[in-house]
């Protein structure tokens, strides 16, 4: 083991924010010469911006650099960091948009180690970070400490998660979390031995399956407690790799399908996915015990939807069942084009089965067709969120739009992406 080492990963995918990135983890480390960086630079030969061919002259940078076309998506460029790890003490992994607190490194590595001989054994610190933006010049850094929950299961199977804040933070140590976040994992060496990136998973479903994965090797997650690192979220006009790359959408699918088989969801057997499979340590059951998420009919315990902090308590076998919550949340998006009419007094919304049945009626009345037509005047899409109780994942929605003058209008329907 290199003791004091840090090796540090960062997938970047086009990033203007890459080298400043670089720059101001070095500039505000207590010990830059302890670093290693293990990057993963998918570019465009026009961009210019993020040529890192100054730094690849250091022993201590390792660069893959890949074509945006030959491009497999975040989770194959980590996977492929993570062979670049050559035995450092500490495994540190970011995205490309960054910035640092002076001495971060001491403090991570010392908070990290606290944890070993407090809390557990094997303790990775994870956080969605608070928000920078680049754009802004003087203070762009939000001093705030972020928890996750979780905010709903999407239809093709991964959960959405959200942040929020952690109150009274500055009296607060790490706490225990359910989840992952991908930009931000602070935790020792072996972890990227004992739990290597999946390279077949694409996007969404990363960082859950990475939450399950850790905690049946062992591992346990926990929230940073201080704002020191922070994270740039919006990325405006910035290049993707789904807006660049067409073979993005089966790179997608088929890891929702390997998702989904991992974790043994909607009706799939679990399947065992060699070196990138869950742990043996702790079981599936373990986590969802200690999560309050049951996989298999996508419920969640009323704990973990009231965003309290793991572990759920230990219940009677009928009242753990009695505290699930099935609960249906989905954005409909449709273009604006095509509600032309300017006197809507109702909108019928309605969600159906596979079998073209209602499942549920949610209309909007006049006040809320006004405020969805009026939000954003750049967005050119009507986002409509709905949320019910249901254990079963609806097939369709319509919406069957009400003109005081035209009176009905064209029904309007869309299916619901489920693999």
């Amino acid at each position: 083991m290199k003791k004091n080492k840090i090796f540090i990963s960062i997938a970047s995918y086009r990033d203007p924010e890459l080298i400043p990135t670089i720059e101001d983890c070095i500039k505000n480390a207590k010990s830059p010469q302890n670093l290693t960086f293990g990057i993963s630079r998918q570019y465009h030969p026009d961009d210019g911006f993020d040529d890192l061919s100054s730094y690849e002259k250091e022993s201590n940078f390792k660069v893959i650099n890949t074509h945006y076309k030959k491009s497999l998506g975040v989770c194959r460029a980590r996977h492929s960091i993570q062979k670049l790890y050559d035995g450092e003490e500490f495994y540190f992994q970011l995205d490309s948009h960054h910035r640092f607190v002076k001495d971060w490194d001491q403090k991570l590595k010392s908070t990290l180690r606290n944890l070993k001989k407090s809390e557990s054994p094997k303790p990775i610190l994870s956080s969605y970070l608070p928000s920078y933006d680049p754009e802004v010049k003087g203070e762009n850094r939000l001093n705030d400490v972020w928890r996750t929950y979780i905010d709903r299961f999407m239809p093709e199977g991964p959960i959405f998660i959200f942040p929020e804040s952690i109150e009274n933070w500055k009296k607060t140590k790490p706490e225990r979390a359910r989840f992952i976040s991908g930009h931000f994992i602070f935790s020792y060496g072996d972890f990227c031995k004992e739990v290597p990136y999946d390279p077949k998973l694409y996007f969404h479903g990363e960082e859950t399956s990475l939450a399950v994965r850790a905690y049946t090797c062992g591992y346990d997650t926990f929230h940073l407690h201080r704002p020191w690192v922070w994270h740039h979220y919006t990325r405006d006009g910035k290049a993707r790799h789904w807006d660049d790359v067409p073979l993005w959408e089966k790179l997608n699918g088929d890891s929702f399908d390997r998702y989904k088989k991992l974790l043994g969801m909607d009706g799939l057997r679990r399947v065992h996915i060699p070196k990138y499979g869950l742990g043996k340590v702790r079981s599936l059951l373990d986590y969802e015990h200690y999560s309050g998420i049951r996989f298999k009919d996508r419920k969640v315990q009323q704990y973990a939807f009231d965003r309290k902090i793991p572990p759920c308590p230990n219940v009677s076998k009928s009242t753990y069942e009695k505290n699930f919550v099935s609960e249906f949340k989905y954005c409909i998006d449709v273009h604006k084009p095509m509600f032309n009419e300017k006197d809507y007094d109702v909108w019928v919304i309605a969600f159906k089965d596979k079998t073209g049945k209602e499942m549920v009626r949610l209309d909007a009345d006049e006040k809320e067709v006004e405020r969805l037509m009026s939000e954003d005047p750049k967005d050119e899409f009507v986002r409509l969120w709905r949320n019910f109780e249901s254990s079963e994942v609806p097939a369709s929605w319509l919406i069957w739009p009400h003109s005081k003058s035209k009176d009905w209008m064209p029904v309007i329907e869309g299916e619901i992406p489920v693999r």
